[in-house]
């Protein structure tokens, strides 16, 4: 005769059995995956936001999704390659060639024009004040070399490390087109959130899509957009180190604080180094740039749902600490999406905009 206590113990170890070998091949399964998490959950986040794009060239193109695809994903790379080429090129140029002054000793900063003499009222005080300024930095710096050429050092590293991120953005740019290209790929994300969050699931992933393509097309849409304006003036004005203050306007779009503090330092410089026409001619562009984003806005965001800057900030300088540059992208998304979701569970299934 069976004994009940003993058939139960077994049951129970062959159970423990099985969900430790589950447990195994789950958890090697992820460190295999491990490598291609980012990319993929920026792919996802690419092809939800550009697949209305991808629908207009589909019908375009007699409904051949494949070559809309393509299409689309060489196009998305030409307009990325380009401006981040110039971008990391200028600041790569800028910390070496400063790195090498510092350990040459050869450190120089240039005195301030002539011309701010001119200026009435004014123009021979600050013409002192800034020269007096410059020749402080360069003892500063001569005083303190040691540390700058460590902070140096850092910064090219980061550099360094923001050029892999770009070739992880390139790859996720090429899954976003096969996701794109390929059938059933919105299907299956709806069945995935059917599984997560039950019934609900298409409520969610509604509210998913539409928070992706709302933070993509109304914050970072307009904040690259500002940025890239505001770069073709920097460099075709020829502002020293027209990389480093491209990448501080598209941080300082990208958290709503928008790219004014660059430009109105920019503007100061113009007046400073050049003559009054050409610096002026230089601020009616930039001054538009400063406000483009009223135009931008209203035209990107539609009626997507809506985040509150607070977490767009919150988003990016918490994406910023823990991926680095291009946790400026993710983390605004990201926690954007964690937002509405949570929203949405709180409300009883009711979309929030």
């Amino acid at each position: 005769m069976d004994n009940p206590i003993q058939n139960n113990s077994k049951h129970l170890i062959e159970l423990i059995i099985r969900l430790a070998a589950l447990f195994l091949l789950v958890f090697y399964c992820f460190q295999l995956l491990s490598p291609f998490i980012m990319p993929v959950l920026w792919a996802a986040i690419i092809a939800v936001a550009v697949y209305p794009i991808h629908r207009f060239l589909e019908k375009k193109l007699g409904g051949r999704k494949v070559l809309a695809s393509v299409t689309l994903t060489l196009a998305i790379l030409a307009f990325i390659f380009v401006p981040a080429g110039l971008f990391l090129a200028s600041i790569t140029d800028t910390i070496v060639d400063f790195k090498q002054k510092i350990e040459s000793g050869n450190i120089s900063l240039d005195h301030p024009s002539e011309n701010i003499k001119t200026w009435p009222i004014i123009g021979t005080k600050l013409y002192d004040f800034l020269h007096n300024l410059s020749n402080q930095m360069v003892g500063i710096f001569q005083k303190y070399q040691s540390q700058v050429l460590t902070v140096a050092k850092t910064i090219l590293m980061a550099i360094v490390g923001t050029g892999m991120s770009f070739l992880q953005v390139i790859f996720s740019i090429i899954i976003a087109g096969v996701l794109l290209a390929t059938n059933g790929t919105e299907a299956a994300m709806e069945t995935i959130f059917n599984r997560m969050v039950g019934s609900q699931g298409s409520e969610y992933l509604q509210l998913t899509t539409s928070t992706i393509r709302s933070v993509v097309k109304g914050v970072l849409g307009v904040a690259v957009i500002q940025t890239l304006l505001a770069g073709f003036g920097f460099f075709m004005a020829g502002i020293p180190h027209a990389g480093i203050w491209s990448v501080c306007a598209l941080v300082l779009s990208i958290i709503q604080v928008g790219p004014g503090l660059v430009i109105i330092g920019v503007i100061g410089f113009l007046y400073t180094q050049e003559n009054h026409f050409f610096a002026t001619a230089w601020t009616v562009y930039f001054v538009l740039v400063m406000f483009s984003d009223n135009i931008l806005k209203p035209i990107l965001l539609g009626k997507g749902a809506r985040v509150p800057m607070l977490v767009i900030f919150l988003g990016v300088i918490g994406g910023f600490l823990l991926q680095g540059f291009i946790g400026l992208f993710t983390g605004a998304i990201v926690l954007s999406i964690g937002y509405k979701l949570f929203l949405l569970w709180m409300h009883d299934h009711k979309i929030v905009s």
